[in-house]
């Protein structure tokens, strides 16, 4: 993965050999690229139809969301840290904040040879008045255990305007995102 990805993108997973397979909450988002036949996302007993070479993003913060086809899958899971996905899908996140439990469909035919081109295409700057994933590389260090005080030097800008912040780039305030993050150790 290219160096650069690295500040955003946790990891990619290859999901293949199974025609079930359970993507675990990390803290973050995913997108799910299939490359090959239908299979179904399953979240909280909600059933959507992912067509092949179709991609999708999904609030993978508290929910697991399994994935099962009649075949064996052929997926990659982008696994995103913290606010990570907000800078490649802006435009996506108002619609999966609204429904945090439903997938976002982005494009179809997505290469995965050349992931990092892809994403370092998508990659807009941020215009907020801070560096919020400095913020997040905090709180995964620290869980919970977190100082407000190092967060609000970071931030630079009154609570209020943190949190609300911090929730429309995550859709979690960062008191419960540190406390998800602990919970991964």
């Amino acid at each position: 993965m290219d160096k650069k990805l690295k500040k955003y993108i946790e990891r990619y997973d290859l999901i293949k050999n199974s025609a079930n397979y359970e993507l675990k909450p990390n803290g973050g988002m995913i997108v799910l690229i299939n490359q090959e036949r239908e299979c179904e996302i399953v979240i909280e007993n909600s059933v959507y139809a992912l067509a092949s070479f179709q991609a999708v993003l999904i609030n993978a913060y508290e929910v697991s969301v399994d994935v099962q086809a009649n075949q064996d899958l052929n997926l990659i899971a982008i696994r995103f840290k913290g606010a990570g996905a907000s800078f490649f899908y802006e435009g996506e996140m108002e619609q999966l904040m609204q429904m945090p439990k439903a997938p976002v469909f982005i494009e179809k035919n997505i290469v995965v040879n050349e992931l990092d081109s892809y994403f370092k295409s998508r990659l807009t700057t941020s215009q907020l008045p801070f560096n919020i994933m400095k913020i997040i590389d905090l709180l995964d260090i620290q869980g919970s255990d977190y100082k407000i005080d190092e967060v609000m030097a970071i931030a630079n800008i009154p609570r209020k305007v943190l949190d609300k912040i911090f929730n429309l780039r995550t859709g979690l305030s960062f008191k419960t995102y540190a406390s998800l993050r602990k919970l991964d150790d």
